[in-house]
């Protein structure tokens, strides 16, 4: 096997499962983009004549995820009941302190200008929590947006190994280089 200037040969079989997986992540790249990968049964994957790590990996990831988005609704739903039933207890709680607070409040003589103080106080306390939240809420976000363009960069680079090396199996990386250069 001669050498020219500029290649590299590869001893490499062209039909190894390897080459085989980057040519169908290759291929059918816009066709999972387009619809939901659906999760293979183990049983599927143990009936199968060759088996991939990456198929393995996939498939009970994708079940994974899958299994957590659908419980996503129930989870939702079962916290709105919380915070109904907290509501609720709160309800009554505060219907029985206007019951008990005439008596109370007259047999320790405090007076409305002590009330009118409280009441100030707690709305301060109450834009102090609302602030709070807020801001809980946006580093929240940001850290979740973030998470996400994290992912879709390592997808690009992913995305761009792959081309690269299935440009070195077929002997030409001249796709990648000119991706490269038009960056």
């Amino acid at each position: 096997m001669g050498f020219i200037k500029g290649q590299i040969y590869l001893n490499v079989n062209l039909n190894t499962p390897y080459l085989q997986i980057i040519k169908r992540y290759l291929y059918h790249d816009n066709m999972l983009s387009q619809k939901k990968p659906q999760p293979v049964e183990p049983s599927t994957i143990e009936n199968t004549s060759t088996m991939s790590v990456c198929d393995i990996i996939h498939t009970n990831a994708t079940n994974i995820i899958e299994k957590i988005e659908s419980l996503l609704p129930t989870n939702m739903q079962m916290y709105s009941d919380f915070y109904t039933e907290c509501l609720h207890s709160l309800q009554d709680l505060f219907g029985a302190c206007y019951i008990s607070e005439n008596n109370i409040l007259v047999k320790m003589g405090i007076d409305q200008k002590t009330i009118q103080s409280f009441g100030t106080y707690v709305k301060t306390i109450t834009r102090s929590t609302i602030v709070q939240i807020e801001m809980s809420n946006n580093i929240q976000r940001t850290y979740l947006q973030t998470q996400i363009l994290a992912i879709k960069t390592l997808d690009e680079y992913i995305r761009l190994t792959l081309d690269y090396y299935s440009g070195m199996f077929s002997g030409s990386s001249a796709p990648f280089f000119q991706e490269i250069s038009n960056c």
